[in-house]
């Protein structure tokens, strides 16, 4: 745990000397900046975001079973409700 903290502290600390150098006036580091904080964002708005689409509670006796079929590429939801 405190190695990812040490990590994430890394990241942020090496932002924020990207940045300061950048406002400096010299135009690599502000290229850097631009690409390190645009590479950052472009990981965080591609991760993928789980959904729910299921939510219960089993009472005693009751029991779930959980397939999972493959959709093909392109393959809308309609057709997948129908399996």
């Amino acid at each position: 745990m405190a190695a990812k903290r040490r990590v994430g502290g890394l990241k942020a600390r090496t932002m924020d000397v990207l940045w300061r150098r950048a406002r400096s006036g010299n135009g690599k580091w502000l290229a850097a900046a631009i690409v390190v904080g645009g590479l950052r964002l472009l990981v965080r708005m591609s991760r993928r975001e789980r959904e729910v689409v299921f939510s219960g509670e089993l009472l005693p006796g009751e029991e779930l079973a959980i397939r999972h079929t493959t959709r093909s590429y392109g393959e809308d939801n309609a057709s997948a409700e129908q399996m």
